[in-house]
């Protein structure tokens, strides 16, 4: 087993691959299982909503599937070494415990039956009571080598990345990406590409983020920068804030931007008084932009359009807030 800083290099290479939708999400769990010589490990991911008692099994290496629900009911809320853990969001050791780790109902009822001897958990966002629980990964070995001073700040290190795959909602593209930002509350984090190089800024970044909450379905548009360049943009809605791929497209089907905000509108059943509204236009310029997008889309009506656009992804960020307000 080796962990030097090439190693840690590579298991945050497999980790950004795998928020990228590039690479399965048990592979960089596994990668640090096997690397640092645990037996079992698990991704849980971020208690859903506060009434609720249980939080998601993402990933499962090995422990035994009772052992496994009860990491992700009992343990993650009802064990004392397991808030001191996320209370300090730090990778938590059982001899970093101020208290003997065989006092805890996750020793006593699911360690040691299964003839665990040392583990580590590794929170991944911060608890304070009065927001859902933070996703996390548990790792258990049945030797008693505690993991190393170095290994556990390299991991707590990586905590913040690994909080990216604790989402089990968020499918990115499969296509590669250009440029991918995670949106969470007061937080805009790039994690692929020059976040500057986005057609959508800091702001409208939130603004999408707020359209979304956890389990709605994927917000797709399109959106051509100051430079001409057309962006296909995908946010995907998950349990600790919104994954925003943007990938360079062709223009599609050579419309223009303020035709595309029509074919938006018009893919929603708008009519052309409503869109001329809610885009400032006159009702003969929305008119005009729906019979030069029946021609350059090659339907011959409204609803051969809208069928047109849903199939084709033909939708821009202006018709998606006005159609959400």
């Amino acid at each position: 087993m080796s962990t030097d800083v090439t190693w840690w290099v590579r298991v945050a290479d497999s980790v950004r691959a795998a928020g990228r939708g590039e690479a399965p999400i048990e592979e960089p769990v596994r990668m640090l299982r096997d690397g640092l010589g645990f037996d079992c490990a698990a991704l849980i991911g971020r208690q859903r909503t506060l009434a609720s008692s249980r939080q998601p099994i993402i990933v499962n290496l090995d422990y035994p599937t009772e052992v496994a629900d009860f990491i992700a009911t009992t343990h993650a809320f009802e064990c004392a070494g397991h808030r001191y853990a996320i209370e300090r969001r730090v990778a938590l050791r059982f001899i970093d415990l101020p208290f003997d780790v065989r006092d805890t109902i996750t020793y006593q009822e699911a360690l040691r039956p299964c003839g665990f001897h040392e583990g580590i958990t590794l929170p991944l966002g911060r608890y304070t009571g009065s927001h859902p629980r933070p996703a996390f990964v548990a790792m258990s070995s049945l030797h008693g080598r505690a993991l190393a001073d170095d290994a556990r700040l390299a991991l707590t290190m990586l905590a913040a990345e690994l909080a990216g795959l604790a989402a089990p909602q968020i499918r990115p593209d499969p296509e590669s990406a250009d440029v991918v930002v995670h949106v969470s509350p007061g937080r805009v984090e790039p994690r692929l590409g020059d976040s500057a190089e986005s057609p959508l800024d800091a702001s409208a970044l939130r603004r999408v983020a707020t359209l979304l909450s956890p389990g709605s379905p994927p917000l797709r548009f399109r959106r051509r920068g100051d430079d001409g360049q057309w962006w296909s943009i995908r946010a995907d809605a998950g349990g600790d804030g919104v994954l925003i791929t943007l990938r360079r497209t062709d223009p599609p089907a050579g419309l223009t931007p303020r035709e595309l905000d029509v074919v938006g509108l018009v893919s929603r059943g708008w009519p052309n008084d409503e869109i001329a509204n809610a885009l400032g236009i006159s009702v003969r310029t929305a008119r005009s932009h729906v019979e030069s997008a029946l021609i350059k889309v090659g339907v011959s009506n409204r609803t051969a359009l809208a069928r047109a656009a849903w199939e084709r992804g033909l939708d821009s960020w202006d018709a998606v807030r006005c159609a959400r307000g």
